[in-house]
């Protein structure tokens, strides 16, 4: 029986990234546990009837002091960029869910498609055209706002060229990716849907990018004009699945 394949599923580099910090958290835990018992015992001796230096123990109090207090910084970090990870990785689940239902003969959706040191959230080959789309998710009761006005995006009053380049960056990613694929040169949607926070468009500028909530996108979606056939959508998306697929143990 030959091998089964599949593409990766929305949020996946996020959970892989939310292990290796739980790793990497109960490693410094593991570390400092070892020592602290060490240090123990080492104690232990000193004051006892074994032959164990003053100079010995101090040393080791030291470097389980070391230890502990750079656990805990590093812990913190770690917790935070867990807790991020893990908001980031729901938002993804909510818009792939939402994608998913608009998949069918004309539309096909990909997700969480990895380049060297970045992934493309979500990947979307339709008549419609070819959409690459960033997931943002925010806590709604901060009130967090969007500003997209003279080409530049605010965000919270402050520029936000960060977004953008992302955007760009996943853009010409597949641009370039489909190239050699496919041999021609297709266009990409630059596409950003963004969850709990406002979004604020006053020119009505979608030419290069959609900034968008998750209620919103369907409908730009639906109301975009027919760009490629289903059989080009059939053959791009056949090589979109090749080049992704992974193996299933």
């Amino acid at each position: 029986m030959g091998k089964k394949f599949r593409t990766h599923v929305q949020g996946e580099s996020l959970q892989k990234k939310i292990d290796a910090d739980y790793e990497r958290y109960f490693s410094i835990w593991a570390l400092f546990i070892a020592f602290f018992i060490l240090t123990l015992y080492v104690w232990l001796f000193y004051f006892g009837v074994w032959d164990i230096t003053f100079c010995l123990a101090m040393t080791f109090s030291i470097t389980t002091g070391i230890i502990l207090v750079y656990g805990i910084h590093k812990s913190r970090k770690l917790i935070k960029h867990i807790r991020n990870c893990y908001k980031g990785m729901e938002g993804e689940r909510l818009v792939g869910e939402m994608l998913n239902k608009m998949s069918n003969d004309s539309t096909r959706v990909f997700h969480d498609i990895c380049g060297d040191y970045f992934n493309v959230d979500h990947l979307i080959i339709s008549t419609k055209g070819i959409f690459t789309i960033e997931t943002k998710h925010y806590d709604r009761k901060k009130g967090y706002k969007f500003l997209f006005q003279n080409g530049k995006l605010m965000f919270n009053g402050r520029q936000c060229s960060t977004l953008l380049n992302q955007m760009d960056g996943e853009a010409n990613f597949i641009h370039e990716k489909l190239n050699v694929l496919c041999g021609r040169d297709y266009p990409i949607q630059k596409v950003a849907i963004i969850i709990g926070a406002y979004i604020d468009n006053p020119q009505n500028e979608f030419s290069n990018y959609w900034i968008l909530n998750e209620n919103s996108f369907p409908k730009f979606f639906v109301n975009a004009k027919d760009c490629l056939t289903i059989d080009e959508v059939r053959s791009i998306a056949n090589q979109i699945t090749e080049w992704i697929k992974v193996s299933v143990d």
